[in-house]
């Protein structure tokens, strides 16, 4: 049987993909070969560009500008956290009343006046010495005059400012505590310069007969028992004389609040010193006083006044949560 041939058309046809298809496979040999080619030649430019882009990391590391975004990080985060859009907004306006009060502070009529502030402090050696006279000659100057009207109108706006942030100071639930645990303790507040004492009392009609001295309010007979309770804070009991109540209620965190009452801010001498006097009390039952303290602690009784200003022994004794020494102190 005779097999058919495939006729001439067909093998064109055939002949014709074969040719397209080697012409492909072509194009993908040669983009094969040109993009080859292209990583050769880039490899040395991304390897340069790498160690310099490592380079650069590693010193911006050694300056500590990635610790430096961590920590602005933790930053936005507790402002995100513990702020609203409100606070934000107020924040802003802050920031602008604070870009226009520097922009008004640089101008160059203020700068001027500045630099000729600067020059005169700097020639402070070589101004004569004023009395209460000059200074009252010098007031009839209508440039002396202006200048006091700006510093007293400055002063204003300070006085009001401070007033504002001791009032919002003391609206705070810490501050409140704070003041209440100074008024039970008798913590002194400092005096006020120019302000004028009372006029003394009149002298008392003579008694006829005299009567025993009261002993002074800063000595007192330690007690080993506990002392009525004149005022609570915080669930602990104070005295009449503003000291602990029961001195076992003692911790070193009340310690602390006790201390900044009385002005006194703790540090490794502050605790030697208070620490000696619990460890004492408890041993033997009686507050020790300033000369038991200065020769046990080998605090000399200058130190001892350095640290506790005002009345030591009863100073320490306060915060130590035991009761008045012995003795006027």
């Amino acid at each position: 049987m005779e097999v058919p041939r495939p006729h001439d058309h067909q093998l064109a046809a055939v002949s014709a993909k074969l040719d397209a298809l080697s012409q492909q496979v072509g194009l993908i040999v040669e983009r094969q070969r040109k993009t080859e080619e292209l990583f050769a030649e880039m490899t040395p430019i991304l390897k340069l560009a790498m160690g310099v882009a490592s380079e650069r990391l590693g010193d911006l590391e050694r300056r500590g500008y990635f610790e430096f975004a961590t920590e602005m990080l933790k930053v936005a985060d507790r402002v995100v956290t513990g702020f609203g859009p409100s606070d934000v907004r107020q924040l802003g306006d802050a920031i602008v009343g604070i870009l226009e009060t520097v922009r008004a502070m640089t101008q160059p009529e203020v700068l001027a006046v500045a630099g000729e502030a600067s020059a005169v402090l700097q020639n402070a050696d070589q101004a004569e010495p004023m009395g209460i006279l000059g200074m009252v000659r010098a007031t009839r100057d209508d440039d002396v005059q202006k200048g006091m009207a700006v510093m007293m109108e400055l002063m204003r706006h300070v006085g009001r400012a401070a007033q504002l942030v001791s009032d919002k100071r003391a609206a705070s639930p810490l501050e409140q505590k704070r003041s209440k645990l100074a008024t039970i303790t008798g913590a002194k507040k400092k005096k006020v310069l120019g302000v004028e004492r009372p006029a003394p009392a009149a002298p008392a009609a003579p008694r006829a007969q005299a009567e025993p001295k009261a002993p002074a309010a800063s000595c007192g007979v330690p007690q080993t028992a506990p002392s009525p309770v004149a005022a609570v804070l915080d669930g602990v009991g104070f005295s009449a004389d503003g000291h602990l109540a029961d001195p076992t209620q003692w911790t070193a965190e009340l310690a602390v609040k006790i201390a900044a009452a009385q002005g006194v801010g703790m540090s490794d001498a502050h605790w030697k010193v208070v620490e000696f006097v619990r460890a004492d009390f408890e041993a033997t039952k009686v507050s020790p006083n300033i000369r038991r303290i200065t020769q046990a602690t080998g605090v000399t009784t200058k130190d001892l006044y350095t640290l506790f200003p005002k009345a030591p022994a009863r100073t320490v004794a306060k915060i130590a949560g035991v009761p008045k020494p012995a003795g006027c102190i």
